[in-house]
């Protein structure tokens, strides 16, 4: 690690913090307009989906090329079984376990 990157990440941890922080301490001297306040509520799912859409669907990264090439890309496959795990019991460690699971089963059956 060079100097450069570590003023690098310093100075953009500290405008994170910032940017953060604004929106915390500025309540007290602003109040946000209330359909601002109300579309904040979809911001978490938007950016869950632009992280996770592509890595479903993108090219061979991952398990792919770690461990080889499959006939059969085992992301989509371990989603839909996330998401069904998901409206089952609409719990975070029950999605996370079936989908891991399902992503690893999935591939290894393919070997």
């Amino acid at each position: 690690m060079t100097e450069q990157f570590i003023v690098t990440v310093a100075l953009a941890g500290l405008v994170t913090l910032a940017l953060k922080s604004a929106f915390i301490e500025g309540q007290h001297y602003f109040r946000l307009p209330q359909w601002f306040v109300d579309a904040l509520e979809f911001v978490p799912p938007a950016i869950l989906c632009a992280l996770v859409v592509p890595g479903i669907f993108k090219g061979n990264v991952g398990l792919v090329t770690t461990f080889g090439s499959v006939p059969i890309d085992p992301k989509p496959i371990a989603a839909m079984i996330a998401a069904i795990a998901f409206l089952k019991t609409k719990q975070t460690l029950p999605t996370l376990g079936a989908g891991m699971a399902s992503l690893y089963l999935v591939f290894w059956v393919q070997f």
